[in-house]
């Protein structure tokens, strides 16, 4: 086994072991009520992102200037992100152990990084620059690849408890 798979396998014991994991795992109304959270901060979250793509690509919102959609939205933006991350670590600590070896929910953690990682570096140059600055070509390439990455964001999330 590598360093990085014990790491994991470490962390993931210890969330399941932690006073978080107990808690959830353990009440009737706590998982549901912290997964209607996650679910409704995803939902603000895909709000924002479509909106902002669907000005990327032209279809809607034309007369808007991106950036300025951007700005309007990033605070909608950030809050769901973070709401998201800390109710999906509550979820998370109470199963760790099992969605461990979960390809599905690996999906998920790869699919989140690499949105994450590409929303605030490449995407937020693009949206926040101005329109003459950017080639139409490329800030549909931006919103593509955005809406392809969160989309596996949820859809792996989805598959996690079929798989």
């Amino acid at each position: 086994m590598s360093v990085l798979s014990v790491l994991m396998q470490t962390f993931c014991m210890w969330c399941s072991n932690s006073f978080f994991g107990h808690e959830v795992r353990n009440s009737v109304w706590l998982f549901p009520s912290i997964e209607i959270v996650h679910l409704l901060a995803l939902g603000v979250l895909g709000g924002t992102i479509l909106i902002i793509n669907l000005r990327l690509l032209g279809v809607r919102f034309r007369n808007e200037p991106v950036s300025d959609l951007a700005r309007e939205l990033k605070p909608w933006m950030n809050s769901s992100l973070g709401v998201m991350l800390v109710s999906g670590f509550f979820l998370f600590s109470s199963e760790a152990e099992k969605l461990y070896g979960n390809w599905a929910f690996r999906a998920k953690m790869t699919s989140l990084a690499l949105a994450i990682v590409f929303t605030f570096t490449f995407y937020r140059k693009v949206i926040l620059s101005e329109e003459k600055q950017i080639s139409p070509v490329w800030n549909k390439l931006a919103a593509l690849i955005s809406l392809v990455l969160w989309a596996g964001v949820g859809l792996a999330g989805r598959a996690i408890g079929y798989v």
